[in-house]
């Protein structure tokens, strides 16, 4: 990738390490109902041109596996002295008889019968208007626009939900809105239909169950485009209509980027792609068949940095929505997964050289961020807040813990393994020991030690090396030593590329294991080398310093 591109498209491109998410309640907004089971969500949303406020009612479906008769929903509540938040009137069951219920502490609580194990249906009906999740703002144009943006819990905000993404569920949207906008949602498209008092309504349903965070609508004057189709998934673009000429350019390689993910990984889950323009705070954002991105991606030609950006949100439709962490924590499944698949787009399509450039960029983000945060690890239970998982550890040090994986293990079970990883956790949950139990049965090899050090333990070899030749044995002398202010040592995989001089000797690779402080290791060789280069392959998360250089 040419570094000097575009600098607005890096700042869009560290958007997806969160430094534009608004601050947001920590651990115990991530407290969800054991025992209660949501199979499926149908939101009826009314937009309106005169005022912020929405209308909602929605109908949830779930099931409880004891005999609790309290059920709770998240849903932000009005604040006194606060003009946003939702303001429940009523709450029934579908045959119209209206339930007991509470709005206290942003969750809607409602009294039922008992009903183990059986499916339960309630509708709620509410109010307000939002204060995030959906952003009704205008765009660059100065046209009004209505987009979602729930991540990571932001659902609540216009929503009743279970707001966490251990509860999958189906979902449906049907919009009443000015007839002037088109709507798009998760899913496949169901119907328009026209209203009185020039109004219109959209149906769309999505009958893969997926998480809160990616189910979302959008509302805006779009022109779109139908790109094609891959394996008969339909590929479209969406786009402001003075921005289509050159956004319809910017998106087109979605298809081919889906192409290679489902021939790679897996078939896609999904009853359509749509790339869609939006006004929103994110660079890009993963919603489940509709992915937004920020207006201000828009080139108008073939361009290597759109398409990292193109790919990491695709890569999200395998990795965080269909196969999604069980929780926060494990948050580098789905960012650290599009992280690195992105760069194996890049490679595929570009070549080596551009995923070395991402990597050695990747590097240099986990360097800064570790000299800020030396003790944060990958796999985090201790943040107090969702914001600090957004972090270089999450996404460029989760891609990196992948490309090592992959060359410990070799391209074919790498590949072997993240097919079977996508294939027993589609469109349900996983822990990182989940990959582990699946690359272990793959490679017949105990990664445990592999995960524990690179996933669970704080920072990154700092490695300090030099080489000498011992003419007497006929043998190159390596010295190394890890240097990590951590104290934390690593087991490294060090490889030496070892030029012969003046072509009497052919060129080597030396493949050595550092499991102490400091070693020293001898490599039989017949005549001094021209030179010796550390990790020439790029395959290792380090900083490696020669001495005397």
């Amino acid at each position: 990738m040419n570094k000097q591109k575009k600098g607005f498209l890096v700042a869009l491109l560290a958007l997806l390490t969160g430094v534009a998410h608004a601050q947001l309640p920590g651990y115990a907004a991530r407290f969800t109902q054991p025992g209660v089971d949501v199979q499926h969500y149908a939101f009826a949303l009314t937009l309106s041109d005169s005022t912020n406020q929405i209308q909602g009612e929605t109908t949830i479906r779930f099931t409880r596996a004891d005999d609790r008769q309290t059920v709770w929903f998240d849903l932000i509540s009005p604040r006194d002295s606060s003009e946003t938040g939702m303001r429940v009137r009523s709450v029934s069951l579908p045959d119209g008889k209206t339930v007991p219920f509470s709005q206290r502490n942003d969750r809607v609580f409602i009294n039922l019968a008992a009903a183990p194990n059986q499916s339960t249906e309630v509708v709620i009906r509410y109010g307000g208007t939002p204060a995030r999740g959906l952003i009704i703002s205008q765009n660059k144009f100065g046209e009004r626009t209505f987009f979602g943006d729930n991540w990571p819990n932001n659902a609540r905000n216009y929503l009743p939900v279970v707001d966490h993404p251990s509860d999958k569920a189906t979902c449906s949207f049907a919009v009443n809105a000015p007839a002037t906008y088109r709507i798009i949602a998760n899913g496949k498209l169901v119907n328009e239909s026209s209203l009185p008092n020039g109004r219109k309504l959209t149906r769309w349903q999505e009958n893969t169950p997926i998480p809160t965070k990616v189910m979302v609508i959008g509302a805006a004057h779009f022109a779109v485009e139908e790109v094609g189709a891959v394996g008969g998934v339909p590929v479209q673009s969406w786009l402001y209509p003075n921005d289509s000429q050159k956004g319809f350019v910017d998106y087109r390689p979605a298809k081919e980027i889906l192409q290679y993910f489902i021939d790679k990984i897996g078939p896609y889950s999904y009853e359509k792609l749509a790339n869609v323009e939006s006004t929103t705070i994110f660079g890009g954002m993963e919603n489940a068949s509709c992915i937004f991105y920020s207006e201000k991606v828009i080139v108008g030609k073939k361009d290597s940095d759109v398409e990292a950006l193109l790919a990491h949100e695709i890569a999200h439709q395998w990795f965080g929505n269909s196969a999604t962490e069980a929780d926060w924590s494990q948050l580098w499944l789905s960012e650290g997964f599009a992280t690195y698949f992105s760069a194996l787009y890049l490679e595929h399509a570009y070549g080596k050289d551009t995923l070395n450039a991402v990597l050695n960029q990747n590097k240099g983000q986990i360097f800064r961020y570790t000299a800020l945060k030396p003790k944060g690890t990958i796999v985090d239970s201790t943040s107090a807040n969702l914001m600090d998982l957004l972090n270089p550890n999450s996404y460029q040090k989760g891609g990196w813990v992948l490309h090592m994986l992959r060359h410990e293990l070799g391209d074919d079970l790498f590949w072997k393994g993240i097919r079977a990883y996508y294939e027993k956790f589609r469109n349900a949950n996983a822990q990182t020991s989940d990959l582990q139990a699946v690359m272990e049965s793959v490679s017949g090899k105990k990664l445990g030690p592999f995960f524990q050090q690179w996933l669970h333990q704080p920072g990154y070899p700092e490695i300090v090396w030099g080489s000498s030749y011992d003419a007497a044995k006929k043998a190159l002398v390596i010295d190394v030593r890890q240097a990590q202010r951590s104290g934390s040592l690593f087991v490294v995989p060090l490889t030496f590329s070892i030029r012969g001089a003046n072509g009497r000797e052919t060129s080597r690779t030396a493949r050595l294991t550092m499991t102490g402080q400091t070693q020293t290791f001898t490599v039989p060789l017949a005549a001094k080398p021209a030179s010796v280069v550390i990790d020439p392959d790029n395959t290792v998360l380090m900083r490696a310093v020669e001495m005397g250089k």
